[in-house]
């Protein structure tokens, strides 16, 4: 079982209940149930995401605050992951802009740098990463019978600088605390990073669109140019010809070419 993202494509008149029509048009694909054929099965659990962390969309200029923008779904956890500034998860793709590929990544990046900078003015300063990981290592006493580091990289994460940060979702998970293989866990680049805000934001925007699946408004879950799976069709059987999108992989120069009035949706799903 894995995650997949995918950019479900509604019509106008979903506006007025967008989480019915999400449900209607995803119900064809859901993994967990009897009535679907099993080669359909696309996901068992959804959430719209995107805003928060720069994997949604940019919003064109003078409609940052627009009432028909849609946003996160709380987190996991019931915590709420509000959108960056200048980004959401979905609306009308007319409030969407295309224009620049990596311009949701970019803003995303540049709030991750803005809330260090705003909690660093009223937190203390916090002890580096590297001090603790040299104190795992080095200290016998330091943390006794820690074999994984785990009370380590708690006690790193106590800090109220660093818990405060890595907890909201603008940190977009770049701080990687944790072991994997040989691998030191990773602080956060934003904490040690000795550039300008601008660099800051150059150096780690993705150059690159999020390229997502895409459920089409006439039932086609289209996966890159790899599958085409049809709503109403047994996957084997299905006697339609998939719509042929002009660009694939870049799912956003598919999207960007739609209806002003289609509704599209971000949604980080467990599949």
């Amino acid at each position: 079982m894995a995650g997949v993202w995918v950019t479900v494509c509604l019509p106008a008149e979903a506006a007025g209940d967008i989480e019915s029509a999400l449900a209607e048009a995803l119900a064809p694909f859901y993994l967990d149930t009897d009535d679907n054929p099993v080669d359909r099965g696309m996901w068992d659990e959804r959430r719209i995401h995107g805003g928060s962390n720069g994997m949604g969309f940019a919003v064109v200029p003078g409609h940052m605050d627009d009432p028909r923008l849609i946003h996160d779904d709380p987190g996991h956890d019931g915590a709420p992951r509000p959108s960056a500034p200048g980004v959401c998860a979905g609306g009308p793709r007319a409030l969407l802009d295309f224009s620049q590929p990596h311009l949701a990544s970019e803003r995303a990046v540049a709030a991750s740098w803005d809330l260090w900078h705003r909690l660093s003015a009223v937190h203390p300063p916090a002890i580096p990463l590297a001090v603790f990981v040299d104190r795992w290592w080095n200290d016998p006493d330091a943390f006794p019978g820690d074999r994984w580091g785990d009370e380590m990289l708690s006690a790193y994460r106590a800090q109220p600088l660093i818990g405060v940060y890595l907890d909201h979702p603008f940190s977009l998970n770049m701080g990687y605390l944790g072991f994997l293989g040989p691998h030191d866990p990773q602080e956060h680049p934003v904490i040690s990073y000795d550039g300008t805000r601008a660099a800051y934001i150059r150096d780690l925007t993705s150059p690159d669109p999020p390229d997502t699946d895409v459920l089409t408004l006439d039932g086609w879950w289209l996966e890159g140019d790899t599958n085409a799976v049809h709503a109403s069709c047994e996957p084997d059987l299905c006697p339609h010809d998939p719509p042929k999108p002009s660009v694939w992989p870049g799912s956003e120069a598919y999207l960007a070419d739609l209806p002003g009035n289609t509704i599209l949706v971000r949604l980080d799903c467990h599949a």
